[in-house]
């Protein structure tokens, strides 16, 4: 089973009320431009540029972000030649200023009227279509049962999530999810649907995450990724044959005008170090974005 990146898609809001002083201080920006020398007013456009120019600076370095969003196609490495015990980094945004930086490739999508509210657009996807985010809050992929931010168990779940009469309902429910707890509760299973029959029987791969074979909970079973459940506002769909995207917008949305996000890292940053080369004093002054 495909490994949901839930944490692709977070962005880090760097802090802003730090003292500005270092013996050694290179610039980022939206803007810049990596042939730049990265001073406040010729910066660099990239993290990884001013990485590389700090790894070749001694002592002690800041490197600023000027305000704006820094999408990452891959996470930004630290290891022994970026901080060690004569060398020190500190990576943070410029004074007063806000900078985001994501994992997440941004759609634009020309939507048109699906049905029943739903809109669809056909999208140049990137490589992962399983985590949605509009306007910075995560949105469900279309799932039974609907979104229930109060249930204990999957946000939701139902008996007859996989009964015949429901699958059956199914086109193509192949690349949909089944998570469901053990039968007495030890634990949960999670499964990728490969298939249906006419009686309504699903074909699954997966379900290793428990090493208590037992079977199913009766009730405390969901599924999701399924288009035939696209039915809540909030939920979305991609079907990747078409490359067309299905999206509920929350009431009150205005879903032509929002920010769509898709998650493509697992995270932003990496420390990889040794025994006898450790990483050491890198700090990213951050908080958390709302």
């Amino acid at each position: 089973m495909q490994t949901r990146k839930y944490f692709l898609l977070v962005c880090l809001v760097f802090a802003t009320n730090f003292e500005l002083f270092a013996q050694t201080s290179f610039f980022v920006a939206p803007g810049g431009n990596d042939k730049n020398d990265g001073s406040i007013k010729k910066p660099f456009r990239t993290i990884e540029k001013a990485q590389l120019q700090a790894r070749a600076t001694k002592g002690e370095t800041v490197i600023y972000l000027r305000e704006g969003v820094y999408r990452l196609t891959c996470p930004i490495v630290f290891t022994h030649e970026d901080g060690n015990e004569s060398k020190h980094l500190l990576l943070r945004s410029y004074q007063g200023e806000r900078v985001v930086v994501s994992g997440g490739a941004q759609l634009s999508p020309n939507w048109e009227t699906n049905r029943d509210g739903i809109m669809k657009a056909k999208i140049k996807a990137p490589e992962l279509m399983d985590l949605l985010v509009v306007n910075g809050s995560i949105r469900h992929l279309a799932r039974y049962p609907n979104y229930d931010a109060t249930a204990v168990r999957f946000y939701g779940t139902s008996a007859d999530a996989t009964s015949p009469e429901r699958v059956k309902t199914w086109k193509n429910p192949a690349g949909g999810f089944l998570h469901a707890m053990h039968r007495s509760d030890w634990g949960d299973f999670h499964y990728r649907i490969t298939g249906n029959d006419n009686e309504g029987n699903l074909t699954m791969e997966g379900g290793w995450q428990n090493n208590r074979q037992l079977g199913l909970h009766v009730s405390n079973r969901m599924v999701e990724n399924i288009f035939e459940e696209l039915d809540a506002p909030g939920e979305w769909f991609f079907n990747a044959a078409e490359s067309i995207i299905y999206y509920y917008p929350m009431q009150g949305e205005d879903f032509r005008k929002a920010t769509y996000e898709v998650a493509q890292l697992k995270h932003l940053f990496e420390f990889r170090g040794t025994e006898q080369k450790p990483v050491r004093n890198i700090r990213i002054q951050v908080v958390r974005g709302t």
